[in-house]
């Protein structure tokens, strides 16, 4: 048997795997999905899970690895509790921060709460970044209202929506 032949022996046999393979693949997803179809709420929890750590592990690293998941799951919020304006079109302190801790960008949206519109929008901000000023979206009338700021963190590399945290606040319009 020729060079030649002998790769080209091994190709066939090569092509022959990867088919095998991709077969069983596609059988094990079709029956993983056949799986979660068939189960009810009743079969949603695996029947042979066991409570607790598994074996081997100190506490010290299960602590640890804990506190690495929530630290990197939290993010903290800063914002005025309480923003005046001059009047409808002026600035007003919010004091929003995107403290230097967090491991997220953030973009902060302030909704009325009684209406549910929207009347201010940030750009967005990295760990480390505030804005002091904002004005609003449109002109309010004189008045003390309640508002939501939103926001929503998004991860530092491609700024994928990871969560979001509220604030309640007050907005006071005083002429």
């Amino acid at each position: 048997m020729g060079r030649t032949q002998k790769q080209a022996g091994k190709r066939k046999k090569g092509k022959k795997v990867i088919i095998i393979i991709c077969i069983l693949v596609a059988a094990g997803v079709a029956a993983v999905l056949l799986g979660m179809h068939s189960c009810g709420r009743g079969n949603w929890f695996d029947t042979t899970a066991q409570t607790g750590s598994l074996a081997g592990k100190t506490q010290e690293e299960i602590q640890e690895e804990l506190n690495r998941i929530v630290e990197e799951g939290n993010f903290n919020i800063s914002i005025a509790s309480k923003i005046y304006f001059e009047n409808g079109g002026a600035e007003g302190s919010a004091r929003i921060e995107n403290i230097s801790a967090n491991h997220y960008n953030m973009k902060v949206a302030i909704t009325l709460d009684e209406t549910g519109e929207t009347i201010y929008e940030s750009g967005g901000l990295k760990p480390g970044q505030f804005i002091e000023k904002i004005r609003l979206l449109r002109d309010l009338p004189e008045g003390t209202y309640s508002a939501t700021a939103v926001f929503t963190a998004y991860t530092q590399d491609d700024l994928s929506r990871v969560g979001q945290a509220a604030a309640q606040i007050e907005m006071i319009v005083e002429g």
